[in-house]
């Protein structure tokens, strides 16, 4: 029987770091990118996966820099900020993918709010990270710490400096593990 799956994730979209310079990818950070190939490939594969953009009440700065003080400041208060309510319907899911880009080492704000929020004991979570050459570091720690009853698979993570080999980190990964997801 299939699973029900989430792709929850929070992305920062103005200027990001991609292919090793700054870009201003509008709407679509890289996080964003990310998660909607993994929707794409998953379709492939024969799975439904619906989306859910983690969105702070209060936006980040579209510039790098802004949203690198912002963070910053955030990660050194242990804030988490008002997010957006999450999908209706959350409970009905098995599988949550959870997308994020890897700040200071650890989870962004809104992605520590989500799971604050939301009571995801007996959910399989997935992380996905994209990141500046720290892949996970200690974000796992910081999943298990706010959602110590929703069992944790390994992830992947795209290295966001290499944001065009995405797809190719994706389809490895879903290669390696289908059959966590039947």
């Amino acid at each position: 029987m299939a699973k029900n799956i989430l792709i929850a994730y929070f992305s920062h979209g103005g200027e990001n770091l991609v292919d090793d310079q700054i870009v201003d990818l509008g709407e679509n950070g890289n996080t964003k990118i990310a998660a909607k190939l993994l929707q794409e490939a998953l379709k492939e594969k024969g799975f439904n996966a619906n989306l859910f953009e983690i969105e702070p009440l209060i936006p980040y700065d579209r510039s790098y820099e802004g949203t690198l003080a912002r963070s910053r400041q955030e990660y050194q208060d242990g804030a988490a900020p008002l997010i957006n309510d999450g999908p209706n319907g959350y409970q009905a899911y098995d599988i949550v993918f959870l997308g994020y880009p890897n700040w200071w080492g650890t989870l962004p704000g809104p992605i520590v709010s989500f799971l604050r929020d939301h009571d995801l004991k007996g959910k399989t979570l997935i992380p996905f990270v994209t990141h500046g050459g720290q892949r996970f570091l200690y974000s796992l720690e910081t999943i298990q710490k706010e959602a110590p009853q929703a069992p944790l698979l390994e992830g992947f993570a795209i290295a966001a400096p290499y944001m065009s080999s995405a797809k190719i980190v994706i389809d490895e990964w879903l290669k390696e593990n289908l059959e966590k997801l039947a």
